[in-house]
């Protein structure tokens, strides 16, 4: 009977000893898409041009992200506290998201980039004119490089 109760001790203090992250708490790598989720939409908030719009669309974008990784408010905010608590986690944590955010940086800023140059080619498409050569001339064209067609001058042509 000692022994039995023995080895239910040892066991018992060996799990308690055991460094980890409780069971209640948000395990670090999920933590850290949540908070990804959270920083953008808190980011995506704060350029909404009014408060009241900001406090719904808040709500339901917060209701979203507890959804999609199956937590609630409560154990969010429990998993804050733990992680407030350990900064060293919590550290990793945001090391991490910094270069998640740098790179959906990248990705946003080379995305609009993209846009931006075939937005420039369809504006060049619009306003391209056909190059008019005269009927009578033969040969290539030729061009008066002596004209600045660019310069402002008093006199108008």
């Amino acid at each position: 009977m000692n022994r039995i109760f023995a080895v239910i001790l040892i066991c018992i203090v060996v799990n308690a000893c055991k460094p980890g992250i409780p069971k209640n708490v948000i395990a670090p790598d999920k933590m850290e898409l949540v908070l990804f989720d959270i920083h953008a939409t808190d980011g995506y908030i704060g350029l909404l041009p009014r408060q009241d719009t900001a406090k719904i669309v808040a709500s339901s974008y917060y209701k979203g992200i507890y959804a999609k990784f199956d937590i609630d408010s409560a154990k969010y905010s429990r998993s804050l506290a733990y992680y407030y608590n350990h900064p060293e986690v919590l550290n990793l944590i945001y090391e991490n998201l910094g270069k998640k955010f740098e790179e959906e940086r990248k990705k946003n800023d080379a995305r609009l980039d993209k846009d931006a140059k075939e937005e420039q080619k369809k504006e060049l498409a619009r306003n391209a004119k056909p190059l008019v050569v005269p009927v009578g001339q033969t040969g290539p064209p030729k061009f008066n490089f002596g004209v600045n067609p660019f310069s402002f001058s008093s006199t108008a042509p």
